[in-house]
């Protein structure tokens, strides 16, 4: 077994894809593909994949977390923040921010 932090990274990406993403597989005669989606690009994390992330961590979230402070909602940005109350991410995504705030009744 591999211990290079990386391709543990990736393995933990493909398997929340694969839990989480739309890997619907394409189904021939005699084949199945699935299709999953580059993790990194130059270096960053896909878009497509920190934005399902995201949606499953808010998905999760309760109103104790929001009393909290680990998610606020100011000035039409929502920010997600670790433990200590330091800034994780930045939502600027408007239907994102209005369905977490009316699941939550906000």
């Amino acid at each position: 077994m591999n211990d290079d932090p990386i391709l543990k990274l990736d393995e933990a990406l493909r398997k929340f894809w694969m839990d989480y993403g739309r890997a619907i597989p394409i189904k021939g005669t005699h084949t199945e593909i699935l299709i999953e989606p580059k993790f990194f690009l130059n270096g960053e994390l896909n878009p497509e994949v920190a934005d399902l992330m995201i949606s499953v961590f808010l998905s999760q979230t309760t109103r104790e977390d929001v009393r909290r402070g680990r998610v606020t909602v100011q000035k039409g940005v929502l920010t997600i923040k670790d433990k200590y109350g330091k800034p994780m991410a930045e939502v600027c995504n408007q239907q994102m921010i209005r369905e977490f705030t009316s699941r939550l009744g906000l």
